[in-house]
Parts: structure tokens; sequence; C-alpha cells
């Protein structure tokens, strides 16, 4: 990895101000991989509060760099449990996909400050999530993430994950990525 020491812990209420400025900026690099328009993404009008309401009502792991004291966060990663996987189902392909599906792990929120990309925290961000997901009961994980984003396609494809199928209801298409567990 690098010469950086990370600490990764559960993220508190507390944390929601930082993680917005961290997720904001990560979203920026991704819009602009992705070739889609910043104001296509929901999470960069997202308001301190939801990210607060996300943080108590699911899994967010966060990372910090423990060599610097008081540091601000430099990755996050949301694990959200899903009990009824239909909502994601948008098509007969989809829907094929999702009936074998019964306790769901939905990732989101995924980002990591721009200086530490290719170090390997997002690949350790990553594992950590989906050994939650597997210890809590999810038979898969499903995330979305832009088609045109190859480097992102990419990194969850090297992890397991398959594209499912795509759409394009926020204005860019949109795919569906799983991973049985």
């Amino acid at each position: 990895m690098s010469e950086h020491a990370f600490e990764f812990r559960r993220a508190t209420a507390e944390d929601a101000t930082k993680l917005s400025h961290l997720i904001k900026g990560a979203m920026v690099t991704y819009c602009a991989e992705s070739g889609i328009p910043e104001d296509h993404l929901e999470s960069m009008t997202e308001e301190v509060s939801t990210i607060r309401d996300r943080i108590t009502r699911n899994y967010c792991l966060c990372c910090f760099d423990d060599s610097v004291p008081g540091s601000e966060p430099v990755g996050t990663i949301t694990l959200s449990m899903v009990f009824n996987p239909l909502k994601f189902n948008f098509s007969d392909k989809t829907l094929s996909y999702l009936e074998q599906c019964q306790i769901v792990g939905y990732i989101s929120r995924f980002a990591v400050r721009r200086d530490l990309r290719s170090t390997g925290l997002g690949v350790e961000l990553m594992n950590a999530i989906l050994d939650i997901a597997a210890k809590s009961g999810c038979d898969h994980v499903l995330l979305h993430t832009a088609v045109s984003n190859t480097g992102m396609i990419l990194f969850y494809k090297n992890r397991g994950f398959e594209i499912i199928d795509s759409e394009s209801g926020r204005g860019y298409l949109r795919g569906l990525l799983g991973m049985e567990i």
C-alpha cells in the first residue's frame, strides 16, 4: 500500500460533515471520469443531515490517516441492508437476477481521497465492507456505477462483481452490478 497508517472504523453522526466533503470531492472526479454532469448525482447536492441519517441507519465505514492527528477521513463506503431487493427491478433481466436474492447489501457512497487512489485503500475498504455484508447475513451485494466509467467497472469486476443490467433513469447509463457472497 503506502507509507500511511490507516484507521478503519464505523462512522458516527459527528463524522457527517467531514464525510460530505470527502464524498463530494470524490464525486467530482467520478463525474469527470464518467463524462456525466455533476448535477446528475444526488450525492453532489446531499445535505449533511441526509448523510448523518445514512450513518445512523446503515453501516458506514470510514478510514482516517492515523499518522495525522485529527485527520479528515480519506475513504468511506456504506452498506445498506435491503430486505426487498426487487425494489431495484427495472427489466426482466434484472428481475431474474434479483429473484435469487434473499438478503442483499447495497453498497453506496464509496469514496477515496484523490491522492490516495491506486494505493490499495479502495480495495481495503471494499474487502472490509464485503466481509461486513457476509457477517450480516447477506447472500448478495449490489451497487450502481456509471457504465461509462471503465476504471470503476474494471475495479468492481476485479472484486467479483458482474454487470446485471443497465438503465438511464438518472440521465446517464447506470449499471447495476451484483455479486453473490
